[in-house]
Parts: structure tokens; C-alpha cells; sequence
């Protein structure tokens, strides 16, 4: 039962973001951090190059390698340390 849920969560979370393999450059380039207005602030995941990990960001940036979700930072960049 519980690898039913895991596999039905895991297909509705793949369902939730558009999945597409980015280019290594994209995943790798610089995580801007602007200042932010108030109400502005969410939580986005992205790849750190310096640290080649996926990392959770809070702030307003709207940059090609911010994702909704962890999952979705994973499968569109798939170049770091899980």
C-alpha cells in the first residue's frame, strides 16, 4: 500500500511541474538574489554551482534555474549531489 502512494505521489508531483532536461550552462549559471518588495517573498529550490547541490532559496528571484519544488529542480538539472 505504501509504494502505492509513493508511486501515485511521485506521478501527481511529475504532473505538477513541466519537466525538461535544461542545458548544464542554465543549471550553472549564478542564482540572482534581488532585493525584494514586501509580499514578494517564496520558496524556490535551485542548483548552487558552488556547492553542486540543490539548495531551498527564500526570496524573490524569478531566474531560469528556480523550480516550484525540489523534485523539479532534480529532474531539470540533473548535474548535482542529491
Amino acid at each position: 500500500m505504501k509504494a502505492t502512494i509513493t508511486t501515485l505521489f511521485a506521478s501527481l508531483a511529475a504532473a505538477l511541474c513541466v519537466i525538461a532536461l535544461l542545458p548544464e550552462d542554465i543549471c550553472r549559471a549564478p542564482h540572482p538574489t534581488p532585493s525584494c518588495t514586501a509580499g514578494t517573498v517564496k520558496k524556490t529550490w535551485y542548483f548552487n554551482n558552488g556547492t553542486n547541490k540543490y539548495e531551498k532559496y527564500d526570496g524573490c528571484s524569478k531566474g531560469m534555474n528556480d523550480f516550484g519544488s525540489r523534485f523539479c529542480c532534480e529532474d531539470s538539472c540533473p548535474y548535482g549531489k542529491k
